[in-house]
């Protein structure tokens, strides 16, 4: 059968006259003028009118590996560039491909736009090739549940306002994914009208009743401090948080997710909360080094927990399990906690006793600096300030890190603390970092240190395995000035490991480094002493990254000795732009030691 006929041989598509305008053509003039210089998919017959229009419409398209790829690219773009970033695919297998990275993204606000080639609406129900409607896939429902606008383009005329009510959505509060399927015959509609680029507006507001509560406590309390979430990037509130820390000596901590929203050398920050922060992290709000692994979660009445907050300013952060270590029983109970938020269901499960207030944190400072509001608690918080910093000063004094000896190491297979530490010395101030999942996160967000918002990404809500190649590819086109590494498992590599062709073929040169324990790591810390969980955590043979790196055409190198680290971390900078494309530095970790700051 002809694609483009029936089976009686009608003819149902025709192909655009040339130098005619249409619909995949203006599509794509309206990305290009909202800022989207880059569109990542995979190829298919459902999209290729698009195919046919990319150069001219000024966009560099860039082709995955596979559809999953397209879409962690485009999470990569979005969160580095702040804009939204774009994926493409066919209809049907394309686009349940995608769903693991654009649940993610909805779990971390990051902003996609799917866009999906289906079959021309003649089509449906005749038994066509990848028509979701006969095979149990419903497009627009998949992705439903993980986007804030998913529709199926239903004429030409409303190209327009459908595309606009898409990235409005995106846009909006909540920074969510959008999808949007095409017909294959819409596409090659003639089409032409006039786009004019949206206003990105910024959501500013605040609850003026509950925010009048906020400077009696501060006026009341001397051990305050600050948690800092995501939700302060997307408000770009860095130097209104660090002007206010650095006026009265309060100390900032952070989410995971946010991390380097408060540069971390900045003399207020005390650095990330959570799995895998910092020790004085841990001091601020439960006192104690870090939650006793193989206990119970509640603290031992006998047990001092000295220099603890005694009013918690929560801002753009939800206290999901990562961001309060574990739903660690003490945090907080017997503090004051203040949360800043523009969405009062952002607590996700955990509910603690709080003062909540309504509105983004950079519409919050506003209001705290204006005139009238700050004399209600500047003179209190400028005389408690010495109190303060003596607090701040005996947390400070002692570690930040678990194991200050674990940098230094020279155990062989070599220690993951090392590897970080090596890797944060080598890379340049403002190098982006893709963390992917696994135990090497944890080390990753233990020892490296981030100085600027959005340059160190995970996905850290559903956190899945695989995404840091193809994220760190679209973090890199989209701030190409910036170095760009990531560090991966080789169990991620299993996964996702075949993006590295892609970063090849369009000359992307990030650096990966491979944490090579020959295991799941994070399985297999919890089934190490389980002799028959251990066979299914391991991978024997151990593989050669850098080989497999060598075969797609990148440089790579095996590295075994902890004092080779240096030299190939600065190599693999070196090499990577000098060559224009990716070098891969495959570490033999060893796979028994405990992830930093964590718990059981």
């Amino acid at each position: 059968m002809n694609p483009e006929t029936d089976n009686s041989g009608e003819k149902l598509i025709s192909k655009t006259k040339k130098n005619s305008e249409n619909v995949s053509f203006f599509i794509l003039k309206a990305l290009k003028a909202e800022g989207i210089h880059n569109v990542f998919l995979v190829p298919g017959f459902m999209i290729d009118p698009f195919l046919e229009n990319f150069s001219k419409a000024g966009i560099e398209a860039i082709v995955a590996a596979k559809e999953d790829g397209a879409a962690y690219m485009a999470d990569g773009y979005a969160r580095v560039s702040q804009n939204f970033g774009v994926c493409m695919g066919i209809g049907g297998p394309g686009i349940t491909n995608m769903v693991t990275p654009i649940s993610a993204a909805y779990g971390d606000r990051s902003s996609i736009l799917a866009i999906a080639g289906s079959i021309p609406f003649e089509w449906s129900g005749k038994g066509t090739f990848q028509d979701s409607s006969g095979t149990g896939i419903d497009d627009v429902a998949i992705m439903r549940n993980i986007t804030e606008f998913a529709q199926i383009l239903p004429d030409k005329e409303l190209t327009i306002p459908f595309l606009k009510k898409a990235i409005r959505a995106m846009r909006s509060v909540e920074n969510l994914p959008a999808f949007l399927s095409i017909p294959l015959d819409l596409q090659r509609e003639e089409f032409s009208g006039e786009y004019f680029k949206m206003k990105k507006d910024q959501f500013r507001f605040i609850d003026e009743v509950s925010v009048k509560e906020i400077p009696k406590l501060l006026e009341s309390n001397t051990r305050i401090a600050i948690l800092v979430g995501n939700g302060t990037v997307l408000s770009n509130a860095k130097k209104e948080i660090e002007e206010f820390a650095s006026e009265y000596n309060i100390p900032v901590l952070t989410t995971l997710r946010a991390k380097g929203a408060i540069s971390e050398d900045h003399p207020m920050s005390l650095g990330v909360f959570g799995l895998g922060g910092t020790l004085w992290a841990n001091r601020v709000i439960i006192g104690s080094e870090y939650p006793k692994k193989n206990s119970s979660r509640e603290t031992p009445k006998e047990e001092p927990l000295p220099q603890r907050v005694e009013l918690l300013l929560v801002l753009g952060a939800t206290l999901n399990e990562n961001n309060t270590h574990g739903w660690w029983s003490e945090f907080p109970r017997d503090q004051t906690l203040v949360r800043v938020d523009y969405n009062p269901n952002n607590v996700r499960g955990v509910e603690y006793g709080e003062k909540f207030v309504m509105g983004d944190v950079k519409t919050f400072f506003s209001w705290m600096n204006s005139k009238d509001n700050k004399k209600l608690y500047h003179e209190a918080l400028i005389k408690s300030k010495s109190a303060r910093k003596k607090w701040t000063d005996s947390i400070i004094e002692n570690p930040k890190v678990e194991c200050k000896k674990s940098q230094k190491s020279d155990i062989i297979p070599i220690h993951p603390a090392r590897v970080i530490t090596e890797l944060r010395e080598c890379a340049e101030r403002n190098t982006v970092l893709v963390v992917d999942s696994g135990a090497h996160t944890f080390f990753t967000a233990h020892y490296w240190e981030s100085y600027e918002p959005n340059e160190f990404l995970l996905l850290s809500t559903t956190g899945p395995m695989g995404y840091g190649i193809a994220t760190a590819i679209g973090a890199w086109k989209a701030r190409p000035d910036k170095p760009c590494v990531t560090v991966i498992g080789d169990g991620g590599m299993l996964m996702g490991g075949m993006e590295l062709y892609t970063a090849v073929r369009y000359k992307i040169p990030i650096v990966i480094v491979v944490m090579n324990n020959g295991a799941l790591g994070n399985v297999y810390l919890k089934s190490k002493d389980v002799d028959e969980a251990i066979p299914y955590t391991l991978f024997e043979p151990q593989h050669n990254w850098a080989a497999f790196a060598k075969s797609f055409g990148a440089d790579g190198i095996v590295v075994e000795k902890p004092d080779e680290l240096a030299n190939a971390f600065k190599n693999a900078f070196k090499m990577a732009i000098a060559s224009k494309k990716p070098y891969l530095v495959d570490v033999r970790c060893e796979k028994g030691i405990e992830t930093p700051n964590g718990y059981t």
